[in-house]
């Protein structure tokens, strides 16, 4: 059995009565908004917002016919929930379904963005999920400790990630700016709480439950 489902597995029946109270912050900005983001309003707008970028983070395979977006934030308890959905889905439908990534960090957690960044800096090095499923499965952890940064740094030397590279990375302008275009491009579909999931560029409402989330992906198949 792979070893990053066997991590998940650990609380997905406690999280799972998370998801019933998604996170909803309604009207409220991230850190890293950009200034007169507007909804798209028209289809097309839409489509290519939605479309598959290079630079997305992607797991499962790039010529699917099903994808699953996913606008994302790392201190919140429901997006956690559906990370260990999406790496189990990921294993279980294999190259049916491709599942993408992108960060939408909301100011009310402290640490998120700074959870970005460490995520963004990992990717550079080729580790981007790894980093990922560290962040999110030790999450109660480091959102409770105020000092996430230690515990994140904890993760980079337990990746053995180039240590000067990765403090190179994280003082880049251009890790930032690929934060906020994620954020950005998200507020122009309208998205107004986390996570939020399109799949085939259609929003999906809540499954709430791993069977629930399941039988929407596979409508589209």
């Amino acid at each position: 059995m792979n070893k990053r489902y066997v991590l998940w597995g650990g609380f997905i029946g406690v999280i799972v009565i998370v998801v019933l109270v998604m996170v909803r912050f309604a009207g409220q900005e991230s850190d890293v908004t950009v200034a007169n983001s507007a909804p798209a309003n028209n289809s097309d707008e839409r489509s290519a917002i939605l479309e598959v970028r290079d630079d997305d983070w992607m797991k499962g395979n790039p010529d699917a016919d099903v994808v699953v977006i996913k606008y994302s934030d790392f201190q919140c308890p429901a997006c956690r929930f559906y990370a260990s959905m999406d790496d189990r889905l990921s294993e279980e439908l294999g190259d049916e379904v491709l599942f993408i990534y992108r960060h939408f960090p909301l100011q009310n957690f402290q640490f998120s963005r700074l959870a970005s960044t460490y995520a963004e800096a990992a990717g550079r090095q080729g580790q981007f999920w790894d980093m990922h499923d560290l962040i999110y499965i030790n999450q109660q952890r480091w959102s409770r400790s105020g000092d996430a940064e230690t515990m994140f740094n904890q993760f980079v030397d337990s990746l053995e990630l180039d240590r000067e590279q990765f403090e190179a990375d994280l003082e880049d302008p251009g890790l930032m700016d690929r934060i906020r275009s994620d954020y950005d491009d998200g507020r122009q579909l309208g998205v107004r709480s986390v996570p939020t999931v399109f799949i085939n560029g259609e929003a999906i409402d809540s499954p709430g439950s791993f069977d629930g989330y399941r039988s929407l992906i596979e409508a589209h198949m």
